[in-house]
């Protein structure tokens, strides 16, 4: 990773507003952030910086003598363009909300890793591209996609949503 985007990271990370840690997948999992051995381990990190959103894997930090985390080493994922967004709301007790994703792979030989946080009434999504390990030739086009995948909603309050996905947005309502 580019020091560039370690020091972003590293800016963010120091910042509240850090979408780190349990980040719902899109097989509606979650994983553990573990910190062993003065590391700190996160599976996906979310940094949103000045409307700019990045998508890194495998993140790791140390802890520093005055309390603070430093990067030690992270890959960050190429985001898949989106194309189209929708939103489907249940009427259903508890509500379901069902997010909806078109758009377009850099090449077929990716398969679309997706995470998934919340900060109060925002959900973040990253789509991105992890390349597939193949030992053949892969043609350089673009390749449509069409995802569609549950919100957790679960426990949250009536009212107005936001959903951020790559840097588009598209809002809805719990009613």
């Amino acid at each position: 990773m580019s020091s560039r985007i370690l020091k972003l990271f590293g800016a963010q990370l120091m910042m509240t507003g850090l979408m780190v840690g349990l980040l719902q997948t899109a097989h509606a999992q979650r994983d553990s952030v573990l910190y062993e051995d003065n590391e700190l381990t996160i599976n996906d990190a979310i940094v949103r910086n000045a409307g700019t959103t990045h998508y890194f894997k495998e993140v790791r930090l140390t802890m520093t003598q005055n309390g603070d985390f430093k990067v030690v080493d992270s890959v960050e994922k190429q985001l898949a363009y989106i194309n189209e967004l929708s939103v489907a709301v249940s009427f259903t007790d508890p509500a379901e909300v069902e997010l909806g994703v078109v758009g377009y792979k850099s090449t077929p030989c990716v398969e679309l890793d997706i995470a998934v946080t919340r900060k109060n009434s925002t959900f973040y999504v990253a789509v991105g591209e992890t390349p597939l390990q193949t030992l053949v030739a892969c043609v350089q086009v673009i390749e449509p996609f069409e995802i569609t995948f549950p919100l957790d909603v679960k426990g949250l309050p009536l009212g107005d949503y936001l959903v951020v996905v790559n840097g588009d947005e598209i809002d809805f309502t719990l009613e």
